[in-house]
């Protein structure tokens, strides 16, 4: 899945999907998550549930390493995906990213520019071949979502 050689066997054993070991999860010195282990099944639904700030969002995305777009965060522990060790230096964060998609209920835009947020999957998918393509997927996007007019001065 991510060109990086199967570390375990579990997955030619179990229908293990995403095994999270041990993840703890720091901002700084502020340790917010501790000491999470959970598997999750291939073709299953899984929630997390939760009071607010308990960390679900935070872990979540652990999965597609989001957290690295944050400074100050640092995760520890061990996820792996279909056997393969996300956090691997060499995994690619913007693979596994358009490999690991996630929907919050609330925006949680990477720290850029409203352009940048919306060019990012046509960007890494190569769904332009320039940058007057990509200025047109981006405004269509925006038109579509009926927000252009609100955002056209602030791409």
């Amino acid at each position: 899945m991510y060109d990086i050689p199967h570390h375990t066997q579990e997955t030619a054993v179990t229908d293990v999907k995403i095994k999270a070991k041990d993840v703890q999860v720091y901002y700084g010195d502020n340790h917010a998550i501790k000491d999470v282990s959970v598997e999750i099944d291939n073709n299953t639904v899984t929630a997390f549930i939760g009071p607010s700030g308990c960390g679900k969002s935070t872990f979540l995305r652990c999965l597609n390493r989001m957290n690295d777009t944050i400074d100050i965060c640092r995760v520890e522990g061990d996820i792996l995906i279909d056997g393969d060790d996300i956090y691997d230096k060499r995994v690619d964060p913007v693979q596994l990213r358009a490999k690991v998609g996630m929907v919050f209920q609330k925006p949680n835009p990477f720290p850029k520019s409203i352009y940048d947020n919306i060019a990012y999957g046509p960007r890494i998918h190569g769904m332009a071949r320039n940058k007057a393509e990509l200025d047109d997927i981006v405004e269509r996007a925006l038109r579509r979502g009926a927000i252009w007019d609100e955002v056209k001065d602030r791409l």
